[in-house]
């Protein structure tokens, strides 16, 4: 999804039965964990609920009794953040509160500048041990009040990110932490919305993750705190990522990233009244009322015709926040920027036509010198969303009337500067029936829906062949180790034991071994054999299906030893849309090895992972990488394999690949001597 996730603080410890169904109920797209207090074995129970983005706090109380450096800061976490990177995870807020006496102010820095200089030390530090893909956040600071129980900051907020600005400019992605008491601090300026100024206007090439966000108050039942919850984190999805590529003015901000709400459980009755889970597992209605939660519809599930003359932004949604609000009527916007401004001619606006972005009904046709000039708004019916309306403002002239019918295209009128305009252009916002944003009149950001869709992950880079020995369930280490000893060698097969994994890829040629195919069958299927040929028609057509029979694993190594010669891709591929699309979004592991790992390596890849976890196997850079997926991990074998001969830095030239070819990509480097040695590396941990 291409909105800020909805996330949740786990509780301390690791992952009860009761945690789960609660994280499931609740219908969250991300976890924020701390290090050492939560687990990296917990993650695999998360991604089988669907969530596969995470946050991994380093919150050490060391730094704030004595003073702590920056090498003995990742040395205490070093073994806990192995087993998270292991798994996929490459966010890390460094620290947390560094503006408090109690978490290292005074005590391990004096000065902003100078926990600036840790924070930069510590994250170097994390590159160096554990690979450049993990990625380095700026913790979140104690904000002005209200703020959560515990010691006042030595410098407020707001001079701490001066001192530290140069440092942020080295992190990855900057945190921050918005509380409030009541509904109206919520959606109040310097309430819950202060994230907007304070971090968004200040940062704008920065990643923002909300890494703490909480009602405080005692007094709140817990379903409003849930109705509040869902909101915020709805206002959050607004402040999606901004991208143009227009000639002298391209624009890229990642905004925010996601929202972590405070906390799951706790063994501390300071925040009893924060928790979503009571101290004997009992749920409050936090939960219920955020699974409920209004969401912004998927960009692929409406899509806006372009209404101006010229496909460029000027202004976006959430900008210039004080300006808005002091202009508003009422101080009605108190998210900045209400809507999407669009590029019209400006010479000679009112020859510039303004077009509809879809089928609808003209429902208001109106003029406000003061606010929008000639505006209108059309509603549209929009299948699976619902009733839509969007604002078209300050035109010169309006050319439908009201009750009248458009098609998505048609003019509407002429471009202008009517109304509260700095300069010809056009302001298009947008409202969903049911859809409510009060802390922006309930006006939503139509930009997703006027961008192209968001392109599909994993696209392959090159057209190549591509060849999956599949394994059935039931087949073990044995049975892995034949394909190797038949196929490695000789063709290099990606080897696996998933049927997904097997069809994905947008290819002309996709070849799928199966073998003994029987073990897919359902049991009371009367021909087993053909359930597996049924579910690659089904999902993955196009993909050539070959099977293979065999009692033992040296039957199976002789037949893949004989083994045809594939046919040849059909030409011009397959209709009917792209091909591989996954079926489900699966978690997915690629063990990748070098150009010159023999078969050894591969036996050892075998005998590290095959019956703990039936990664798939393979020395190909680009099938590793392939997949529409929200999990994609890449566990490179001595990437300096696949470096240029005349690179300073060969180890480095693989990551480059995925960062460019993949992104996305969970990439993470295993250094090892001998099969034996990869092995040991690959048995724990993963």
């Amino acid at each position: 999804m291409p909105f800020a996730k909805a996330g949740l603080l786990a509780g301390h410890g690791p992952a009860t039965p009761a945690d789960l169904d609660m994280i499931r109920r609740a219908k969250l797209e991300a976890l924020k964990l701390r290090a050492i207090a939560n687990p990296a074995s917990d993650l695999a129970a998360y991604r089988d609920l669907g969530i596969q983005t995470f946050l991994v706090q380093m919150l050490s109380p060391e730094p704030g009794e004595q003073p702590t450096t920056p090498r003995a800061f990742v040395d205490y976490f070093a073994r806990a953040v192995e087993g998270f990177v292991r798994a996929g995870v490459r966010d890390f807020e460094i620290h947390g509160e560094p503006n408090r006496p109690d978490r290292g102010y005074g005590v391990s820095w004096n000065t902003p500048a100078a926990f600036g200089d840790w924070f930069v030390a510590v994250a170097d530090k994390l590159k160096a041990t554990f690979g450049l893909q993990v990625r380095a956040g700026f913790p979140g600071l104690t904000p002005p009040p209200p703020c959560q129980p515990g010691a006042a900051p030595a410098v407020a907020e707001s001079g701490f990110l001066t001192g530290c600005a140069a440092a942020i400019e080295e992190a990855d992605f900057v945190c921050c932490h918005v509380y409030w008491k009541s509904e109206a601090e919520q959606r109040d300026l310097s309430g819950g919305m202060r994230f907007v100024r304070r971090y968004l206007e200040t940062f704008r090439n920065k990643s923002l993750v909300i890494s703490e966000f909480s009602n405080l108050s005692a007094n709140v039942p817990g379903a409003d705190k849930g109705d509040q919850y869902a909101e915020f984190y709805l206002t959050c999805a607004q402040y999606d990522a901004c991208f143009q590529d227009w000639l002298g003015n391209p624009a890229d901000w990642p905004r925010v990233q996601a929202a972590y709400a405070f906390i799951l459980r706790s063994p501390d009755p300071a925040y009893d009244s924060q928790a979503w889970m009571y101290a004997d597992g009992q749920s409050r209605a936090i939960a219920e009322r955020v699974a409920v939660r209004s969401r912004m519809p998927h960009p692929t599930a409406m899509r806006f015709a372009w209404p101006s003359e010229f496909r460029h932004y000027t202004q976006f949604y959430g900008e210039n926040q004080q300006l808005y609000y002091d202009n508003s009527a009422g101080h009605s916007l108190r998210g900045g920027h209400n809507g999407a401004d669009l590029h019209v001619n400006t010479t000679d606006p009112a020859s510039s036509p303004i077009r509809s972005c879809l089928d609808g009904v003209v429902t208001r046709k109106l003029m406000h010198e003061d606010g929008y000039g000639h505006h209108a708004y059309i509603a549209s019916q929009v299948e699976g969303v619902g009733r839509v309306t969007l604002l078209y403002a300050h035109m010169t002239h309006v050319t439908v009337n009201e009750g009248g019918t458009v098609q998505a295209g048609q003019p509407i009128g002429t471009a202008g500067r009517t109304g509260w305009s700095s300069g010809p252009h056009l302001h298009l916002s947008l409202k969903i029936d049911g859809v409510e944003l009060p802390a922006n009149g309930n006006h939503l950001n139509p930009r997703p829906y006027l961008d192209p869709p968001p392109p599909s992950r994993g696209q392959p880079r090159v057209d190549y062949a591509r060849t999956y020995v599949l394994l059935p369930p039931q087949a073990d280490a044995a049975w892995a180790r034949a394909v190797v000893d038949a196929a490695w060698d000789t063709h290099r097969f990606t080897i696996g034991g998933s049927a997904d994994d097997a069809g994905i890829g947008d290819l002309d040629f996709r070849r799928v071994v199966a073998v003994n195919p029987a073990g897919w069958g359902e049991d009371d299927s009367a021909e087993p054999a053909e359930a597996l040929r049924a579910f690659f028609d089904t999902h993955y057509p196009g993909a050539i299906y070959t099977p293979i029979e065999a009692d033992t694993p040296d039957r199976l190594k002789s037949a893949l030893k004989a083994l045809p010669e594939p046919p040849s891709p059909p030409m011009g591929g397959v209709e009917g849309g792209r091909r591989g699309q996954p079926r489900v979004d699966y978690a997915r592991t690629y063990v990748l090895l070098p150009p010159q790992a023999d078969a050894a390596w591969a036996c050892a890849v075998v005998d590290a992972a095959w019956d703990a976890h039936r990664f798939t196997i393979g020395g190909s850079a680009d099938d590793a990488g392939i997949g529409d997926l929200d999990f994609r991990r890449v566990i490179a074998v001595n990437p300096a394999g696949w470096g240029d001969d005349d690179s300073a830095e060969p180890a480095e030239a693989l990551h480059a690949f995925f960062e460019a070819h993949y992104p996305g990509v969970l990439y993470v480097p295993v250094e090892a001597d001998t099969p034996q040695e990869l092995t040991e590396r690959l048995t724990t941990g993963w």
